[in-house]
């Protein structure tokens, strides 16, 4: 197996742990992982990608994985995000490079795209394809519920689970269908040992709801500002239909080229990983 380096990335507000394979004069690609996963997620897809003119950097989001939380009385805002994902570009000094997110992860690159179109060159989407909305109607309702979890209810004390074995079943009943092979690759990475075994390494203001969501409307007004080709790739048991009757959003986009590959949300790491593997490479490596 490819051993990855581990890097780690300091900003102007945190430092951020990554996960770097393959060429480092190569095209920055820069991978971005799903909500409560981290770095780890794009391992299996390392291994099948043909790297060699391609610099593969996961990172891990803050709050996720090896990487800084934010400070007390934060919260961990979507948009934020992008500011995080600039911060790492301008860091590395790169003046050109390729997104590659995965479900939350997707939507940070999708948001980054549109807020910096001249450095990112190229937009890759796995079974993500853009933020979860709502109606004008419905803000007050989602602000009241958010706030009630956040402010009104009293927190508890982490989860310790005896054995990683333990916490890998936990994790196979959490969001989106995923193999034991899969969760132990994200497990090695997304478990810290405690007394009397081990804790998440996910800070917990991570499951707090979204204060307000964005309408479809500026949705879609994000998407026209992205300018670069982009791929979206969806899973045939996941979350994102390639079908245009379904799914409007494939109209905002002029420059997409879209792919179904077998398995569920995290095809990229227990399905066709392969074919996954073989389209992000054969997309970064066109003309």
């Amino acid at each position: 197996m490819m051993k990855p380096l581990e890097v780690s990335i300091t900003t102007d507000r945190m430092t951020l742990a990554a996960l770097e394979w393959g060429n480092p004069q190569g095209e920055t690609v820069l991978a971005i992982h799903g909500w409560l996963d981290n770095a780890a997620s794009f391992e299996c897809l390392a291994e099948e990608m043909n790297l060699s003119t391609i610099r593969l950097l996961a990172i891990d989001l803050p709050g996720h994985g090896l990487s800084d939380r934010r400070p007390e009385g934060q919260i961990y805002h979507l948009m934020d995000y992008i500011v995080d994902i600039v911060g790492v570009i301008k860091s590395l000094n790169l003046t050109k490079l390729s997104l590659l997110g995965h479900s939350l992860g997707g939507i940070i690159a999708m948001l980054t795209a549109a807020a910096v179109p001249g450095l990112v060159h190229r937009l890759i989407l796995l079974d993500s394809f853009g933020p979860m909305v709502d109606k004008e109607e419905a803000v007050a309702e989602q602000l009241k519920k958010a706030i009630s979890k956040i402010c009104l209810s009293s927190s508890r004390p982490p989860t310790v689970y005896p054995t990683f074995d333990e916490a890998v079943e936990a994790r196979l009943g959490g969001f989106g269908k995923i193999k034991r092979s899969a969760a132990e690759v994200l497990l090695k990475r997304g478990l810290v040992r405690k007394e009397g075994g081990y804790v998440w390494s996910t800070d917990a203001r991570l499951r707090e709801p979204s204060l307000v969501r964005l309408t479809e409307l500026q949705v879609k007004g994000f998407m026209a500002g992205i300018e670069c080709p982009v791929c979206l790739i969806a899973a045939s048991k996941g979350y994102v239909s390639l079908d245009e009757t379904k799914n409007l959003r494939l109209s905002y986009l002029s420059n997409i080229e879209t792919h179904e590959v077998s398995g569920h949300h995290h095809f990229h790491l227990d399905g066709d990983v392969a074919q996954t593997a073989r389209i992000v490479s054969n997309f970064i490596n066109k003309a």
